[in-house]
């Protein structure tokens, strides 16, 4: 008989190999969108997701970028990297998940004392929205949240930084309607770095990567990492904070939301978008002696 399985599962992945066939794993990219084709609306992970804005006309995407123009107001941007709302990405204890982006700015603010850039990483797919996704623009900015948890980064952006702890890490706590505009709907969770000597604010038309990191380190904790880098000096902005009271560690969309061009910039051009998910590690397996 145990020969017999042996040669069962050795037969299987021979068939497997020979056939092309995918062994089921866990992790690896979620969605890298480029927007190659010039278009922002298919969604189709992990290739693409559709990009839906409150103000329509001030989102376009050109051939492998993607622009949101912003203007006096605020204007709120809305992705989801998975296929369905029935599918969130639920983290378990070790596994991490990480939103990259790649931008540009144009015309960056003055310095001011505003966190006008805010961008989070949400539930969307375990909300009380009805529907739970947008599947348009023009959506109203004072919706998209009723029920929505998540973590956010609400930054300070400028030319200058006003403070030495620019970036303040937010967790959703009042699930009213409201997804971005109101920041008492939110709590920090601390701020940071605490010096900015190496990093003392955004120029125009430089590279920028900003990582936006969430791990679940235990049943009700959750790790937060937010880190800035600048690809042509290598100047690194970065802040860690804990959730140790985690309700949830599912996510499946994106948010972001610029409060006006006086306290962000005139344009925000993103080059590419990068959802990763790192499994916790395999425990190591006791070996038997034959």
């Amino acid at each position: 008989m145990k020969t017999h399985m042996k040669l069962t599962r050795r037969l299987t992945l021979i068939l497997t190999v020979a056939l092309g066939l995918a062994l089921p794993a866990r992790g690896g990219v979620i969605l890298d969108d480029t927007w190659g084709d010039g278009t922002r609306s298919d969604q189709k992970p992990p290739t693409k997701s559709a990009w839906y804005s409150s103000k329509g006309s001030l989102l376009t995407a050109t051939a492998n970028s993607m622009t949101l123009s912003v203007s006096t107001g605020s204007v709120m941007v809305i992705t989801y990297f998975t296929t369905n709302d029935a599918s969130p990405v639920r983290l378990n204890v070790g596994d991490k998940l990480t939103a990259s982006f790649t931008l540009t700015l144009n015309k960056v603010a003055a310095e001011n004392k505003s966190t006008g850039f805010r961008l989070g990483l949400f539930d969307f797919g375990d909300s009380k929205n009805s529907p739970k996704r947008v599947s348009a623009d023009k959506f109203s900015t004072s919706s998209q949240g009723f029920g929505v948890t998540g973590y956010a980064l609400f930054q300070n952006m400028g030319a200058t930084f006003h403070k030495s702890a620019p970036m303040d890490i937010r967790k959703r706590t009042n699930l009213s309607y409201t997804l971005m505009s109101t920041s008492d709907d939110w709590t920090s969770l601390g701020t940071g770095p605490g010096t900015t000597d190496a990093f003392p604010g955004f120029a125009e038309g430089t590279p920028y990567v900003l990582q936006f990191a969430v791990q679940r380190t235990g049943t009700n904790s959750v790790a937060i990492d937010a880190t800035w880098s600048n690809t042509v000096n290598g100047a690194t902005m970065t802040t860690s904070v804990t959730d140790g009271v985690a309700t949830n560690s599912s996510f499946d969309g994106i948010a972001l939301r610029p409060s006006g061009m006086s306290s962000t910039a005139s344009k925000i051009i993103f080059h590419e978008v990068k959802i990763e998910l790192t499994p916790a590690p395999a425990p190591p397996v006791a070996s038997k002696r034959p």
